[in-house]
């Protein structure tokens, strides 16, 4: 009962402390403490603690040691699954914003970060991730100032994004269509490729899931091109 939930947040607090010390082996234990925690089924968040390692965790992705911005990314998967709608909306939100205008090293881990979030979120706040995700992730691709590696990252997130929840977000289709379209003509043959790739999952998933009235249904040529 209660008892127990101060224990735990009393605990999680020492945990917390210890992820933001100067030393980089106890910010590896805690933060491998950490995910032991969440990966308990009777782990339950309040809405401060909620703020609290969600603000930490991902500053925890930035780590200078490796092996603690790793752990940080595993912490996320469960993360991604106790926290409510408005703060896995804000993670996501911040993640875009690393992946897209952040420093190029922390460039990899916001990246496999917002595809643990688009992996693991709840089917019920799938909607609400997506409002704020594939605008970004959009604009990644088309953006004249972006370079290859961002616009590679972004087509892999988009990648993993049709393949989930393709019918829900039918509306971005055109959209997403046409700025992949674009992208056959760039002079980078990673982009290229990843964007044929990107190209060939939305077809797919528009097969399965809308029914032949879907725009990627219309490209059913590109196959050629590849």
């Amino acid at each position: 009962g209660r008892g127990q939930a101060k224990m735990a947040n009393s605990q999680l607090s020492g945990i917390i402390e210890k992820m933001t010390g100067k030393d980089k082996d106890y910010r590896y234990m805690a933060t491998s403490d950490l995910l032991n925690e969440l990966n308990k089924d009777s782990f339950k968040l309040d809405s401060d603690l909620e703020m609290r390692l969600s603000s930490i965790i991902l500053q925890q992705l930035d780590d200078v040691a490796g092996d603690v911005s790793g752990l940080a990314v595993k912490c996320l998967a469960p993360l991604v699954k106790k926290v409510g709608e408005e703060r896995v909306v804000e993670m996501t939100n911040k993640l875009c914003d690393k992946l897209l205008h952040g420093k190029d090293q922390h460039r990899d881990t916001a990246s496999i970060a917002l595809r643990t979030v688009v992996a693991q979120v709840a089917p019920s706040l799938a909607p609400s991730i997506l409002v704020t995700l594939t605008p970004q992730m959009i604009g990644g691709i088309s953006g004249q100032e972006m370079s290859p590696g961002i616009k590679c990252e972004c087509l892999e997130i988009m990648c993993d994004v049709v393949q989930k929840y393709g019918s829900l977000m039918a509306d971005d289709h055109e959209k997403l269509l046409n700025t992949l379209l674009l992208q056959l003509d760039c002079n980078q043959a990673t982009v290229r490729k990843k964007t044929v790739t990107c190209i060939a999952v939305g077809v797919n998933s528009c097969d399965t899931n809308a029914g032949s009235n879907d725009i990627f249904s219309s490209i059913c040529f590109l196959p050629s091109l590849m």
